[in-house]
C-alpha cells in the first residue's frame, strides 16, 4: 500500500508539533520565572487538547465539538487579556462585564449546537466577534496605554484567533482534516501569546532585580549603598583583630561641592556626583568596597593594606584623583576631596547600630576639622587618635 500525501494531515501534524513545543516551553519558563500567566497559557493549550481527545474517545460529534471550542477558545484568551489589562480597581461593573462575556459565549455555543441554520451561523459568528470586541474595549482598553510593548504580540495572537474562529464558524474557511480548525486556532493564538507573556515576564523580573539592587547599590553612581557599607564594616573590623594591620576605612567629602553647584548650575549636581564616584573608582583596587553615603560623602573600605604607609598612600591617591581635570562628564573641573582615614583595629562592632555610631563619630570630624590640619586635606587616625603621616614600606 503506497502512502498518499495529504496536505491537510501534514499541516495538522506540523501544527500539533508547534503547539506541543509552545506548551512545553510555557510550562518550563512559567516554573523558572514563577510566572502564573504562562501556566495559564500552558493549561489552556492542554485543556483544549484534552477536550479533543475526550471527544474522540467518547464519540462526540466532531463538528459540534469544533464549534464549541472555536467559540470558547477565544473567550478564554479574552479572559487572560482582562487579567493582564485589568484596571487598578476592579469594580462590580467590571465583574459583571466578565460574567456577561462568559454567559454570552455559552449562549452562542448553545445556539449553534441547537440550530445550524444559516441565520444561526451568521448570528453565532458575528455575535462572537462583537461580544469579544465590546468586552475588550470595556475591560482592556483603559489600561492599554500604560502597558508594555509586549501588548502588541498579545493583541496579535488574540485578534488572529478571533478572525480564524469567525471564518471557520461562517464556513468561509473549511478543511477535510479532523480538528484542523481548532489546531489552526491554537496555532494562530499560541506563539504570539507565548512571546508576549515571556517578554512581559522578563520585564517584570528585571524590575524586581532592579528593586533588589537598589537596596544594595546606589542607583545614581553604581557604588554600594550605606547599608552595604555598614554590613562590610563589621566583619572587616573583626578580621582586623587577627591581622598585622587590618586595612582602613576612608571617608571622602567633596569640599568644594556647593561652590561648583553655584558655578555650574543645579543641573550639574548629578554630573558632579557621578564624576566624584568615577574618580574614586580610579584610585582604588577591585578588592576595595566603595560606597556613597549621601550627596557629597563617600566611603572606601580597603582590607589588603600592610601598614600605615600604604594607608597614607591611598589617602593621597584619593585626594589627587579629585584634582584630575580630564573627564567625559566635567572636563576641566577640579574636585577638592577631603579625606579621613582610620585603621580598622578598633573595638569590635557587635551590631549595625554600633557600626553606625562609629561611622557617625568619624563623620563629625568633617564639621570640626582640627586647626592643625586646616591647610591639609587628609586627616589620619589610628586607635582613635590623630596620627602623623607615615612612609609606606611597600
Amino acid at each position: 500500500m503506497n502512502p498518499v500525501f495529504n496536505p491537510d494531515v501534514f499541516g495538522l501534524g506540523i501544527a500539533v508539533g508547534v503547539l506541543g513545543l509552545v506548551t512545553l516551553f510555557s510550562l518550563i519558563i512559567a516554573y523558572a520565572y514563577d510566572e502564573p500567566t504562562l501556566f495559564v497559557l500552558g493549561a489552556y493549550l492542554v485543556a483544549v487538547n484534552l477536550a479533543l481527545l475526550a471527544g474522540r474517545k467518547l464519540g462526540w460529534p466532531v463538528h459540534e465539538l469544533e464549534t464549541a471550542l472555536l467559540i470558547l477558545g477565544p473567550t478564554l484568551v479574552a479572559g487572560l487579556h482582562a487579567r493582564l489589562f485589568h484596571k487598578r480597581q476592579v469594580g462590580a461593573a467590571d465583574k459583571a462585564a466578565m460574567a456577561l462575556t462568559v454567559l454570552g459565549a455559552l449562549g452562542l455555543v448553545a445556539l449553534r449546537l441547537l440550530d445550524d441554520s444559516p441565520v444561526a451561523i451568521l448570528a453565532g459568528s458575528y455575535g462572537l466577534g462583537a461580544l469579544l470586541l465590546l468586552s475588550w474595549l470595556y475591560l482592556c482598553l483603559p489600561a492599554w496605554r500604560i502597558s508594555g510593548p509586549w501588548k502588541w504580540w498579545l493583541l496579535l495572537g488574540h485578534l488572529g484567533g478571533v478572525v480564524v474562529a469567525v471564518l471557520f464558524l461562517l464556513g468561509t474557511m473549511d478543511s477535510t482534516a479532523t480538528y484542523w480548525p481548532v489546531a489552526m486556532l491554537l496555532l494562530v493564538q499560541g506563539p504570539p501569546t507565548y512571546l508576549a507573556l515571556v517578554w512581559r515576564s522578563r520585564l517584570l523580573n528585571e524590575g524586581r532585580l532592579r528593586g533588589l539592587a537598589a537596596k544594595v547599590t546606589d542607583p545614581l553612581t553604581g557604588l554600594s549603598s550605606l547599608a552595604v557599607l555598614i554590613d562590610r564594616l563589621r566583619p572587616a573590623v573583626s578580621r582586623a583583630q587577627n591581622t598585622r594591620h587590618g586595612g582602613a576605612l576612608y571617608l571622602i567629602a567633596i569640599q568644594n561641592f556647593t561652590g561648583l553647584v553655584n558655578e555650574l548650575g543645579a543641573d550639574a549636581k548629578e554630573k558632579l556626583i557621578l564624576e566624584a564616584a568615577n574618580r574614586i573608582r580610579r584610585a582604588i583596587s577591585d578588592s576595595d568596597t566603595a560606597a556613597r553615603i549621601n550627596e557629597q560623602l563617600f566611603a572606601v573600605v580597603a582590607q589588603d593594606l600592610e601598614d600605615d604607609g600604604q594607608v597614607d598612600s591611598l589617602a593621597t591617591r584619593l585626594v589627587v584623583s579629585g584634582l584630575r581635570i580630564e573627564s567625559d562628564f566635567l572636563p576641566g573641573v577640579s574636585l577638592q576631596f577631603r579625606v579621613i582615614a582610620t585603621g580598622l583595629k578598633v573595638p569590635v562592632l557587635p551590631d549595625n547600630t554600633a557600626a553606625q555610631n562609629w561611622l557617625r563619630g568619624l563623620l563629625n570630624h568633617f564639621g570640626a576639622w582640627p586647626d592643625t590640619h586646616r591647610s591639609r586635606n587628609i586627616l589620619l587616625f589610628s586607635n582613635g587618635q590623630i596620627r602623623r603621616p607615615q612612609t609606606s614600606s611597600g
